[in-house]
């Protein structure tokens, strides 16, 4: 996973992906996990994901795959039943078929190759390959907002300038097909964030990222945007979070492929 990965690890990051779980980021892979099943779970990221397929695998483990030391030690959070491993997704440090399932959630989008990656995933992978990913320029806000919509053109501007695509989701499928996965379901998830609850935690959330994750240090050094525009920006997010009836959608593509 050698590109610039453009969320970075500042903590207005980690405290979004903590939030995520099995039921509102994977629910789609339930009902083929079972008792002593093996799952790698590859950019565990925090691993909220990562230790809640736990309890949908008793008598098994998961594995924690990241490239950082520190987000694999949080992820592995002293469950005895998950395993931290430092690795590359393009070169996975395990044989052939050795997991029941390798699942990747919001990883694919931050890749140069993600064919490369979805084969090697194949490859270490006995029953299922699952992966998900959001399509940036699907996703939907209201009410509109000017610094939402120049948020969102960094963003894009960035991605493009690392060499990765934001917009993926749409793209998983054929994805699957390129890599010969035929045998594959396409699933949708959902994240809403419309009470005054959660639209608040989510403009915080951004807020924090634009002016302190790699999003503002990239945005900076590529000569996309200034301090200031990106201060404007955060507080743009704010001032969104404050209208009554503010909703933000965000869907990802979901594929499960069946070996």
């Amino acid at each position: 996973m050698a590109n610039t990965y453009i969320h970075g690890h500042d903590s207005s990051v980690l405290a979004s992906h903590r939030w995520r779980g099995v039921d509102n980021s994977a629910n789609y892979l339930i009902s083929v996990l079972h008792d002593g099943d093996r799952l790698l779970d590859v950019g565990c990221g925090p691993g909220t994901i990562t230790r809640d397929f736990v309890r949908f695998v008793p008598g098994g483990y998961v594995v924690a795959l990241d490239r950082t030391p520190t987000i694999i030690e949080e992820a592995v959070g002293g469950d005895t039943h998950v395993f931290g491993v430092e690795g590359d997704v393009y070169n996975l440090p395990f044989q052939d078929r050795s997991f029941d399932i390798v699942h990747a959630h919001q990883v694919l989008q931050h890749l140069g190759d993600p064919q490369r990656a979805i084969r090697e995933m194949a490859r270490v992978a006995k029953r299922f390959v699952a992966f998900a990913d959001a399509d940036y320029d699907r996703m939907l806000w209201w009410p509109s907002s000017p610094s939402l919509e120049r948020w969102m053109q960094l963003y894009q501007a960035i991605a493009a300038h690392n060499h990765v695509n934001p917009n993926i989701g749409r793209e998983l499928s054929s994805l699957a097909l390129y890599c010969g996965l035929s045998n594959h379901q396409v699933h949708t998830t959902t994240w809403t964030y419309a009470t005054t609850e959660l639209v608040h935690w989510w403009a915080d959330s951004w807020a924090g990222r634009v002016l302190h994750s790699t999003y503002a240090s990239e945005a900076l050094r590529l000569g996309l945007s200034s301090q200031e525009e990106l201060t404007t920006l955060a507080q743009g997010w704010q001032e969104w979070a404050t209208k009554p009836g503010a909703i933000f959608v965000i869907t990802s593509i979901a594929i499960l492929a069946s070996l």
